[in-house]
């Protein structure tokens, strides 16, 4: 099969083309490298510079592929906060282009969204719970993901709604705008305290990548997802102190968290309910305690 991976240099992009390229299919991918991880492409997908800002950077690309995943984005809520309408260009504008060269060949796309769409929810979050975006990021990401559930709905088009929860595995970022467990492994490592927004309660549904990536390969193969958004996470939530004692345990450091102010913006708790994925016959195989004691061990190892 020709697959076509927008944003192919990036964490979890990158961890599928290689994933995809070793089940034998043709991966060929682009990326304007804004924001790409460490790792390393496998010899047999092909990466190029382009933007999906521009439609003429994809068109030839979705042409050309039998199903286009669609994941480049401006992916992190701070840098939303500062930059929303460079967040905006990417995410929506990007994604239109997307959705009209999928209409226009009439190809299948699987849409890579979010669970910050959700906001705050008390208890677990199916498919069909509110959206309360609390983010230019989870706005942008929004507005897009209901975009893919009209092209479905008025065009015909094959697309397919990943909302995402917490992903996190080798190469996932740890500069300024990485994610929380990376920077907190590399400040412990180098007897630094982890440094927390807020009160460190905030709850977060973490999937290993290794999990992700699978699902992603399996959701375009089950029809009764077309169009609807699916939830891709493990069912449960740990916190943020939790990760830091997690983390800091693991290196035998004797360390306290430094807490600072809250982010604005941030979600208190995202727990996914998975209830729909599991119906197909998928369910994550990795536990967060494995997963997190395998990241440590390759990240160590880098």
């Amino acid at each position: 099969m020709k697959i076509f991976i927008t944003g192919i240099q990036g964490f979890i992009p990158s961890h599928l083309a290689n994933y995809l390229a070793e089940k034998g299919h043709d991966v060929v991918g682009i990326d304007n490298n804004l924001h790409p991880s460490k790792n390393i492409l496998s010899k047999s997908v092909h990466s190029y510079y382009g933007d999906v800002r521009y439609y003429e950077d994809i068109d030839n690309y979705v042409r050309r592929a039998d199903i286009t995943y669609h994941m480049a984005a401006q992916i992190n809520v701070d840098k939303s906060i500062d930059y929303p309408q460079e967040t905006m260009d990417i995410n929506l504008n990007g994604t239109i282009n997307i959705l009209n060269a999928c209409r226009r060949y009439g190809k299948t796309m699987v849409f890579s969204s979010t669970s910050e769409v959700y906001g705050t929810h008390e208890g677990s979050i199916n498919e069909n719970a509110p959206t309360y975006a609390q983010s230019p990021y989870a706005v942008a990401k929004l507005a897009a993901d209901k975009l893919c559930g009209n092209y479905h709905s008025l065009y015909g088009v094959r697309v397919f709604r990943v909302r995402g929860f917490n992903t996190f595995g080798p190469f996932q970022g740890d500069d300024q705008y990485g994610a929380v467990i990376p920077k907190f492994i590399k400040l412990v490592m180098h007897d630094k305290p982890p440094i927390i927004f807020g009160d460190g309660k905030q709850l977060r549904d973490y999937i290993y990548v290794d999990d992700v990536v699978r699902a992603y390969e399996h959701i375009p193969t089950v029809d009764k997802f077309l169009g609807t958004p699916v939830n891709v996470g493990t069912g449960s939530t740990v916190s943020i102190n939790k990760i830091a004692d997690l983390i800091i345990k693991h290196f035998g450091k004797k360390l306290k968290p430094i807490y600072i102010v809250p982010r604005p913006g941030e979600v208190r708790k995202l727990e996914a309910d998975i209830r729909l994925l599991k119906s197909s016959g998928f369910k994550p195989e990795v536990s967060f305690e494995e997963g997190l004691s395998k990241f440590i061990k390759w990240y160590t190892r880098a």
